[in-house]
C-alpha cells in the first residue's frame, strides 16, 4: 500500500458565498492524498503501475475551475473525480483551504478536509 500525495497546490479560483468572492476570486491551497496498491510500480519501476502525479493534478485543477459556493462541495467533487478516474485507488483525502477568508478577523486560511473510501 502506498500513499501518493500532492501538497501545496496553489490555485486562484472563484469559490465563495459572497458576491465579491464570486467576482474578485481568491487564492486557495489544495492537498491530495490517495491510498493505492502499487506492486507493479514497486517491482517494475513503470508509471503504468501507479498514479501519474501530472494526471492527478489535472483532475484537481479541472474541479477547482468550477465555481462553487462551499469548500465542502469543491472537496467532495475532487474526491469523486479522483475515485472515478482510478479504480485502483482505495481512499482519497482532499483538503481545500481558502487564504485570508472574509470572516471579519485575521485568519490565514480556512479549510475543509474530506475523506472518501470505496465501499
Amino acid at each position: 500500500m502506498a500513499i501518493i500525495s500532492l501538497v501545496g497546490l496553489e490555485f486562484f479560483a472563484y469559490h465563495g458565498v459572497h458576491d465579491f468572492e464570486k467576482e474578485q476570486g481568491n487564492n486557495f491551497i489544495v492537498e491530495v492524498e490517495v491510498e493505492v496498491n502499487v506492486p507493479l510500480a514497486e517491482e517494475k519501476d513503470e508509471l503504468e503501475g501507479t498514479i501519474d502525479y501530472e494526471v492527478l493534478f489535472k483532475v484537481v485543477a479541472s474541479q477547482m475551475a468550477i465555481r462553487s459556493k462551499l469548500l465542502e462541495h469543491v472537496s467532495a467533487r475532487i474526491c469523486d473525480a479522483i475515485l472515478g478516474q482510478w479504480a485502483q485507488i482505495n481512499t482519497v483525502k482532499v483538503k481545500v483551504g481558502k487564504l485570508n477568508p472574509p470572516i471579519g478577523a485575521v485568519c490565514k486560511m480556512s479549510g475543509v478536509e474530506i475523506i472518501r473510501s470505496r465501499a
